[in-house]
């Protein structure tokens, strides 16, 4: 079997698609390859090639019109797709080809997002959302089958196409990818990581003031704080350095960009507790997030904020806590919590990888995936 992934917003090297999905099929004997529009990137590795090239300069047209001359170059069974443009141009694709390949849309983000409205005007954004919602679901239509990577971002469509074939592959992450460190917490040092978009609304700055409400409760604690990550918005920028600028002396800073996936796994591993406290507006609220399993996978207690799609698909009361994510207190009062009480903070430490190895885990799923896929391969319409 060969599948292609198509990609229109994914790094060819994303770690769902590249080091979970095509790695399984290439370790199971299919061929794989990864045609994403986000980094000029043409080379094989195995039974897993990429054929990725850079859309900056590229019209919606011609991004359409080169993947699906790639995809004629390779002529998969199925195309895994990301996003409803890469639904699109495998469709394209299969008409153009007269072919009987099979199109999956791996649904892992709301479509259309905040992402997708912003920089817009609120009357631009009113007119764009409908037809975008339109656009996404007529693509729906066009697939053989849905990957879902979590219940909530399903219910639309499963209401909407109910007979599509489907199945849930969650954020599992592989642990041969997580070696974790044994937990070290002491009672004068504490190692903190902030990851992701260095924003108000992803969490940055409830994460700073959590950091200086700890230096007033207790003042002789040495914090040591990795922030990996790129910032958004100017304004927002100059506030937070700022704020940085005048955190306590206890307080030490490394910031890092954006890191390839094993080098970010290999920097936030040493991580004492870990902190997710992103808004907790509608859209966030029903979104699974995917760092919390590899926090989990390294052993480590987790404070999120209180999301719901967390409340409906993990069993967070065992390994950390959900919080409201503006009640910096709060938050502070569970990580002087940890401090304090070693025997909690290394109960939920166990807890948090023994449920990854018992139910969390890409070994768990992936033969679900790998079955699936040659179920819609053979499926005869």
């Amino acid at each position: 079997m060969k599948v292609s992934f198509v990609t229109t917003s994914h790094k060819p090297d994303d770690d769902r698609i590249y080091f979970h999905q095509a790695i399984s099929l290439a370790d199971n004997g299919h061929k794989a390859e990864i045609i994403s529009t986000k980094s000029d990137v043409v080379k094989k590795e195995g039974n897993i090639s990429f054929n990725c090239f850079n859309d900056t300069d590229y019209s919606k047209k011609d991004k359409v019109k080169t993947i699906v001359r790639i995809l004629k170059d390779s002529n998969p069974d199925v195309i895994i797709c990301s996003e409803p443009l890469a639904v699109h141009s495998a469709n394209k694709f299969r008409k153009e080809a007269n072919t009987n390949c099979k199109i999956i849309y791996d649904i892992t983000e709301w479509y259309p997002s905040k992402k997708n409205l912003s920089g817009y005007s609120l009357i631009k954004k009113s007119l764009m959302f409908p037809s975008l919602l339109a656009f996404n679901m007529t693509m729906s239509a066009k697939c053989d089958g849905f990957i879902f990577g979590e219940w909530y971002k399903s219910k639309p469509y499963k209401f909407i196409l109910p007979r599509k074939k489907h199945i849930y592959i969650s954020y599992y992450p592989d642990l041969k990818y997580l070696n974790f460190e044994e937990p070290g917490i002491t009672g004068n040092q504490l190692k903190l990581m902030y990851s992701g978009k260095l924003t108000q609304e992803k969490g940055y700055k409830n994460f700073l003031d959590v950091i200086e409400e700890l230096t007033r409760a207790r003042p002789e604690l040495q914090i040591h704080t990795k922030v990996i990550g790129w910032y958004a918005n100017s304004k927002e920028q100059e506030i937070f350095e700022k704020q940085i600028s005048e955190t306590a002396k206890n307080v030490k800073f490394t910031f890092y960009p954006v890191l390839p996936f094993e080098d970010y796994i290999h920097e936030i591993r040493d991580t004492d507790i870990f902190l997710d406290l992103r808004s907790n507006d509608t859209e966030n609220s029903h979104c699974l997030p995917i760092k919390l399993f590899y926090f989990a996978a390294l052993k480590r207690p987790v404070i999120y904020s209180d999301l719901k799609a967390i409340r409906k698909e993990v069993e967070i009361n065992k390994f950390g806590f959900l919080v409201d994510p503006s009640d910096i207190k709060e938050t502070t009062r569970h990580i002087l919590n940890y401090l304090d009480k070693k025997e909690m903070y290394l109960e939920h430490c166990n807890n948090a990888r023994s449920l990854v190895e018992k139910k969390y885990n890409w070994n768990i799923i992936k033969n679900d995936f790998l079955q699936f896929l040659e179920q819609i391969k053979d499926d005869i319409k």
